[in-house]
């Protein structure tokens, strides 16, 4: 599904479902800015494979991404938001390892450049309850579903081997946000959980300006950091995000 199919179905799926319950509020929110690698350390198979830095390939450089979302608010302190976040990034380089270079079912050469693919793209469905919501301050917390459509990808003279996984991951949500002034907020937006097979977090801080009803502008600093390390694979990763965002509230 391309994105502009995917961004029409979620928004369409936001407003049916507001017109069919009672709907205090509608926000859409379209996010774009730049990402860059901190880590990316990846081991497939978990055991028997070679361990790499998947950003020797793919490069630490910023490059640009998109995430949509949109929320419904229903009977004043329930939400619940769909996002979109397609995430994908490739380059060329060397791994600089002694011996063949293991990766799924395939030998990699050590001495010849390799083209690698790193995808994480998601879909994620996010229920919030606000508990406090007074004066300057409102905070809330609740539940998400992730849905994950990961690859890694190795390319060399012909010879390509991959590794995907679609899967489900659950997350607990957390929302806090601190009016400044009548234009300005301060939001601190996480997802996030651990467990012994690997940890997920999505967690942003962003101020957000309102430049007329309905309408506002955030930017800020946005993490997304974790992995697995289970028999089939290890990799764990530390994205970086400096957002620009539009939203619309109606």
């Amino acid at each position: 599904m391309n994105t502009f199919r995917t961004i029409s179905l979620i928004t369409l799926l936001i407003l049916f479902a507001a017109s069919h319950v009672r709907a205090q509020t509608v926000t859409v929110e379209a996010e774009t800015g730049g990402l860059w690698f901190s880590r990316n350390d990846v081991r497939i198979p978990n055991e028997g494979g070679t361990r790499f830095d998947m950003i020797d390939l793919i490069g630490s450089d910023l490059a640009p991404y998109i995430r949509i979302r949109a929320s419904v608010r229903l009977f004043e302190r329930h939400t619940v938001r769909i996002l979109y976040a397609p995430l994908t990034k490739s380059g060329t380089g060397r791994l600089d390892k002694d011996g063949a270079i293991i990766f799924a079912d395939s030998e990699f050469s050590p001495d010849l450049p390799i083209t690698g693919t790193y995808q994480f793209n998601t879909w994620r469905l996010t229920y919030r309850y606000t508990f406090y919501d007074r004066g300057p301050w409102e905070l809330g917390a609740g539940l998400a579903g992730l849905i994950r459509d990961a690859k890694v990808q190795l390319e060399q003279n012909g010879l390509e081997d991959r590794d995907t996984d679609l899967g489900f991951v659950p997350l607990v949500h957390l929302f806090a946000s601190r009016e400044l002034t009548g234009r300005l907020s301060l939001q601190l937006d996480a997802e996030t959980l651990a467990g012994p097979q690997g940890r997920a977090t999505d967690a942003a801080l962003t101020i957000h300006y309102l430049l007329r009803d309905k309408l506002s502008l955030y930017t800020g600093y946005r993490i997304l950091e974790g992995g697995a390390d289970v028999d089939q694979v290890y990799n764990f990763s530390w994205i970086n995000f400096v957002p620009f965002g539009l939203t619309w509230t109606f």
